[in-house]
């Protein structure tokens, strides 16, 4: 049970701080020539609760990508450029 009220908790924290980050975002933005909205950071939520959820650990992903000392590549590039 002790980890169900963990996980419960994380999850409430983690939402609540994203969206503190997201209210604190829309109402400091200094650019006036376009607004933010708190609908801007739905995708930014769903990926931030994908990684915490599914517990995606960048460095397991990676451990099968050899180091750049064993002619591996000196950088991986996880975030490939959106379609034109």
């Amino acid at each position: 049970m002790a980890i169900q009220d963990e996980t419960a908790f994380f999850e409430n924290e983690l939402r609540q701080r994203f969206d503190a980050l997201a209210i604190w975002a829309v109402r400091n933005r200094p650019y006036t020539g376009t607004s933010l909205k708190l609908s801007d950071f739905d995708d930014s939520w769903k990926e931030i609760w994908r990684l915490a959820r599914d517990g995606v650990d960048a460095g397991k992903r990676n451990a099968a990508v050899p180091e750049p000392s064993e002619n591996g590549p000196q950088y991986i590039n996880s975030n490939p450029a959106p379609w034109p």
